[in-house]
């Protein structure tokens, strides 16, 4: 990867496809300028994918895992995200295409947002307080969206679980996934994900 200033950056995303126009900003750029942007040009296969503040993947990437350094950041993926898990992050994802996972558990207290162009495909999804939208679909056995925050333009294929349905999160998540006092707990809930069971 390459270091890019915030200035390249921005003039790199005016050429982009609407979607990343629209979407790829980084609001604490000047707290950033000495690491600047992490630039991949091409497609890109690693076991980790570091979020270091900003990284641009010009391509499709295939990463086991992805994580995150720092307390904000930027993830931006012009073209299709395959990755074993998406959870608890602390920065923006944004996909040109589509993105495949075992499991998408976006659980970040109403202070990011996961923004994808063709379909979201995985094994289970969760959203607690993320902002979702996704130009496809999902497709995945069971879409529990714990704050309503998921628009998903061609819809959904599986199961939605919401809180408009009348459901609080003690009548849809086992035990094991929840505090002693009943409310949901993210490190409970993604080891359980991680884990391969369902939640």
């Amino acid at each position: 990867m390459n270091r890019i200033s915030f200035a390249d950056f921005d003039a790199w995303t005016t050429r982009q496809a609407r979607l990343i126009q629209e979407n790829a900003f980084f609001d604490a750029a000047h707290a950033f300028e000495d690491e600047g942007v992490m630039f991949h040009q091409g497609d890109l296969v690693v076991d980790e994918l570091m979020v270091a503040p900003v990284t641009v993947i010009d391509g499709n990437v295939s990463a086991r895992k992805i994580g995150y350094p720092y307390d904000v950041g930027l993830l931006v993926v012009t073209g299709n995200l395959t990755c074993e898990h998406i959870g608890r992050m602390s920065f923006d994802v944004i996909v040109g295409g589509h993105l495949h996972a075992q499991s998408v558990c976006v659980n970040t207290s109403n202070d990011y947002l996961l923004r994808v162009g063709g379909d979201i495909t995985c094994d289970f999804f969760s959203e607690y307080g993320c902002a979702v939208e996704v130009q496809g679909k999902i497709i995945c056995p069971k879409v529990l969206s714990l704050m309503n925050e998921v628009v998903a333009h061609g819809g959904i294929e599986g199961e939605l679980i919401d809180n408009f349905r009348g459901k609080d999160v003690a009548q849809v998540l086992i035990s094991e996934v929840l505090a002693d006092d009943g409310y949901f707990d993210e490190e409970k809930f993604e080891a359980c994900v991680r884990s391969g069971k369902s939640p």
